[in-house]
């Protein structure tokens, strides 16, 4: 079973919650464009998202914007479902149980993902209190209005690469998203530029709009 670095504890409750996960299945929907929220005044104690597919709900413009690129031209997409064989993080395909997607090119890219199953607080502060934990890697969980609780995770990956992970709990969801890019690109433009990946992520799983 893939573990991506700081959900491991998710993981092993995934396996208490319940087994005979299915691969999730393929959905239509119209591309959400949300207004330009800032992440800390996203009204998270209102938002209830699902644990559905969801990346056909993000726009074009929000990819653009995560990727800092004015075209899509030669950006690979790839989306994975509960209990599907994907390359999530370890660099080898291995059953995954959560539901999510990843745009990227060169050392750029955007990602996204909801645990498949329900999440406790307690599962939830464990992951937290783990995302600091990483070599290369600092996380805060101050000034970040995603979900209660929740956490921002800034890593400098070995290659390089600048990436800013955002994730936190909404009701029983656990939603993760992330930018990547090249080592090059100010801290805090890709710190920004997470935030606002996650907003529109957060708002295409929203089932209260």
């Amino acid at each position: 079973m893939a573990v991506r670095g700081w959900v491991l504890g998710l993981a092993v409750a995934s396996l208490a919650l319940g087994a005979g996960c299915s691969s999730a299945p393929k959905q239509s929907h119209t591309a959400v464009t949300a207004s330009p929220t800032p992440i800390e005044r996203l009204n998270t104690g209102s938002m209830r998202l699902a644990q559905t597919p969801f990346c056909s709900r993000l726009s074009d413009a929000a990819l653009r914007d995560a990727l800092a690129s004015k075209k899509l031209s030669g950006v690979k997409a790839t989306r994975w479902g509960n209990g599907d064989k994907a390359d999530v993080e370890t660099g080898l395909d291995d059953v995954v149980h959560e539901i999510g997607c990843r745009w990227s090119h060169d050392q750029s890219s955007a990602s996204a993902w909801v645990f498949a199953r329900s999440t406790t607080a307690q599962q939830a502060q464990a992951v937290v209190a783990d995302s600091g934990r990483h070599r290369g890697c600092r996380a805060a969980t101050t000034g970040v209005s995603f979900g209660s609780p929740s956490v921002r995770q800034a890593c400098r990956l070995s290659d390089g690469t600048r990436r800013v992970r955002v994730a936190g709990l909404f009701g029983a969801t656990w939603l993760s998203c992330e930018v990547a890019a090249p080592g090059a690109t100010p801290a805090r433009d890709v710190r920004e530029r997470a935030d606002a990946w996650c907003v529109q992520v957060a708002n295409a799983l929203n089932t209260t709009r």
